[in-house]
């Protein structure tokens, strides 16, 4: 073995071709000692690095995890809107390709619920809210023209005996029954009849005066009689029977819709008080 000096001795003998090399082996030296150091402090430190690396291997496979999830909701969320899409275009063509039938059809569904919105569902007649809608319009539209106005309100004799005496199922028979009879002795196209509540019916008759207004009302009353629905709880007779007023005005600023519905509910008790199965009437001036 060859024993080197250190680069620091100074040799006057030592052959100058050989001082790079004495340079080198200290460069050797000094790796050497930083290479023992850092073999060391890993010696040292080899459990906290350990444990360093595996926590950054945990948060790498679980930052891998939630990217996988993302990228799969992702997918799923552009195949739901690729399909939404696909739909969309299918409605878009059919309402460009069908758009009037469309139309008509949605049109046709909202006037059956209109219509439905006014029909009284046991009678199948216009109900009360119907006929407040209508009264109004023509209130006005008489009272434009200055035409007479007459409404016939009818109650059902007695009804509560009977429906106590044959049932409540019996009673919507006959209820269904005086409504038919009611409606078929309307005369012009602009009168309206109507279920008002419970028993009671009423009807409304545009350019219509006091005397034809009775003449109606008398006509009602008298089919409803040649219905002849037994009724052996009556106190006015073995059938069914109806009590009416009828009231009638010109319209005028300084009436009331009310006032007139109010004089006509007036004289239907007033035929009540007197016996039932008969009309009173009076004219508003």
């Amino acid at each position: 073995m060859h024993n080197f000096p250190n680069s620091t001795d100074t040799n006057p003998e030592l052959p100058a071709h050989l001082a790079p090399l004495l340079q080198e082996i200290e460069c050797l030296r000094k790796e050497n000692a930083d290479l023992r150091i850092a073999l060391s402090n890993t010696a040292e430190h080899g459990d906290l690095i350990e444990a360093e690396l595996y926590e950054t291997n945990c948060k790498l496979k679980a930052e891998i995890a939630v990217r996988v999830r993302a990228e799969s909701t992702l997918n799923t969320l552009l195949e739901m809107l690729t399909r939404q899409k696909s739909d969309l275009e299918i409605i878009v063509q059919t309402l460009m390709e069908h758009g009037d039938l469309l139309d008509t059809q949605w049109y046709e569904k909202l006037h059956e619920v209109v219509l439905q919105a006014g029909i009284d569902s046991l009678t199948q007649i216009p109900n009360r809210r119907r006929f407040d809608d209508y009264f109004e319009r023509q209130w006005q539209q008489m009272r434009q023209e200055r035409l007479p106005l007459s409404i016939i309100m009818c109650d059902i004799d007695a009804f509560k005996s009977y429906n106590d005496t044959y049932g409540h199922l019996a009673g919507d028979a006959c209820l269904k029954q005086i409504a038919e009879a009611f409606c078929k002795c309307l005369q012009h196209p602009s009168d309206l009849a109507a279920r008002y509540g419970g028993e009671e019916f009423i009807a409304l008759l545009p350019q219509t005066d006091l005397d034809k207004a009775v003449i109606v009302a008398q006509r009602m009353q008298q089919i409803i009689r040649d219905l002849q629905i037994p009724h052996r709880s009556s106190p006015v007779a073995q059938t069914v029977t109806v009590s009416m007023g009828v009231a009638c005005t010109i319209p005028d600023p300084t009436l009331s819709m009310s006032h007139l519905l109010q004089q006509a509910d007036v004289r239907l008790y007033a035929a009540k008080r007197q016996g039932k199965d008969r009309i009173v009437s009076t004219t508003i001036v």
